[in-house]
């Protein structure tokens, strides 16, 4: 098995001469590994190795394109001075200039705040006077300096042979949003018009109202298409199987041992182990109707309902919508499924009593389902649980997704409406 690149490893690279690994800036473990690195003449670049001769060509291809385009199309990016295969690591390389930060970078919480927003819209709006179209707009994939936004990451850009137009520019624009779901509405609506002065556009009402309600059923798209993929144990969600529990966990808030401990716990006891890092979760028993069914269709089943939960989870909570954040999900053989989520303060079922969030709080939960077109398949009260303040959704599984605009779907969400003010009203 050949040797992965390390720190202090010092390679000869055609054309470049030495090349000094000094930090390891970020690992995608069996996938890339990326270095802040020195050249022989002491300039400071990035090192980025694609690990596998076969598995990341295709990769290392997509980056070296990129790359290559965004320096042609004269936008601010990292200059490219090497792509090529390391033969020492059996991996293929791209070295580029480093651009380091010179203001905080990514921008905190959900909103990016009014300047970090302006600075994106104008990088936005130069890519696209140049033809230039980035598929993966993570903040990550961009770093501010001296103003500037340099584009860091070619592996999803795409190249025009001219300016994009209106419709074009708009649907990219609406992808940028797509993706960064906890932007407020009030900042989109600011980077329409934003959008528009930089383009020499005119913008009216009716087409910014147009805007947000694509942009809605874009978020909602975008925020299933992820989950969907986190629920096969993507990137931070691994899934893995210990005795006949299988377990999908968000390895950012418990490891693979804890995960596996509470699992263990789960369906020894229905409760979990008694620790101090324990104290800040809960766990919630997931009805299991086809436990009447064939043992041998159980196992299948239950998987299947237990990756639509932690889907429907992710999703909810990457809309904005109130759900305590899902730690881990777990799926026993025989038919039971708990979902494990952080404990909100003073927070309770609402079968449970304690003081009722009133209509205000039903109000802004139906109207936030509404709006991305969510409904309830069922109305049971124990989905539900209250802070006294809020109305936050315990059990996902019962929610569905529909168009927003259908008249079934209108209907049904008035019925909703009507029910949650119901529950969540004064007793």
């Amino acid at each position: 098995m050949p040797r992965l690149p390390q720190t202090g490893d010092r390679p000869e690279i055609p054309g470049l001469g030495t090349l000094a690994l000094e930090d390891c800036l970020h690992e995608y473990p069996g996938k890339r590994r990326i270095f802040r690195a020195r050249l022989a003449d002491g300039r400071v670049v990035v090192a980025k190795f694609y690990l596998g001769r076969i598995a990341q060509w295709a990769e290392w291809r997509r980056g070296a394109r990129g790359a290559r385009r965004l320096e042609a199309a004269g936008v601010p990016a990292p200059a490219l001075h090497h792509a090529g295969y390391c033969p020492q690591y059996r991996a293929w390389l791209l070295v580029l200039d480093l651009v380091e930060a010179d203001t905080p970078w990514p921008p905190p919480g959900g909103d990016p705040g009014h300047e970090a927003h302006a600075r994106l819209l104008t990088t936005l709006a130069e890519h696209h006077r140049a033809g230039v179209v980035q598929n993966d707009l993570n903040w990550l994939n961009f770093i501010p300096r001296d103003g500037k936004l340099y584009a860091i990451d070619g592996d999803r850009v795409r190249q025009r042979g001219a300016a994009l137009g209106r419709r074009a520019a708009l649907r990219h624009l609406q992808r940028l949003y797509a993706s960064k779901t906890r932007v407020p509405e009030a900042r989109i609506r600011e980077g329409f018009r934003r959008y528009h002065e930089l383009r020499g556009w005119d913008a009216s009402e009716a087409e910014l109202e147009r805007f947000l309600r694509a942009l809605r059923h874009a978020r909602v798209r975008h925020a299933r298409r992820v989950a969907h993929r986190a629920a096969r144990g993507w990137k931070h969600y691994p899934r893995f199987r210990s005795d006949d529990l299988g377990i999908i966990h968000d390895r950012r808030s418990i490891t693979r041992e804890q995960a596996g401990e509470i699992a263990r716990q789960l369906y020894a006891a229905g409760e979990l182990p008694e620790t101090p890092a324990n104290n800040e979760l809960r766990a919630r028993r997931i009805d299991a109707p086809w436990q009447t069914l064939p043992a041998l269709l159980r196992p299948a089943l239950t998987r299947r309902v237990a990756r639509r939960v932690w889907s429907h989870a992710l999703t909810l909570r990457r809309l904005g919508l109130a759900v305590p954040r899902p730690v881990a999900v777990v799926a026993a053989d025989c038919g039971m499924i708990w979902l494990v989520q952080e404990a909100i303060p003073d927070m309770h079922p609402l079968t449970d009593g304690g003081p009722p969030p009133g209509p205000e709080a039903a109000e802004t939960l139906w109207a936030g389902l509404r709006d991305y077109g969510i409904r309830f398949r069922g109305r049971d009260p124990r989905m539900l649980g209250s802070d006294g303040r809020n109305l936050w959704i315990l059990d996902p599984l019962p929610l569905a997704f529909a168009r927003p605009r259908a008249r079934g779907f209108l209907r049904a969400a008035q019925h909703d409406r009507e029910w949650l003010l119901r529950v969540g009203e004064a007793r």
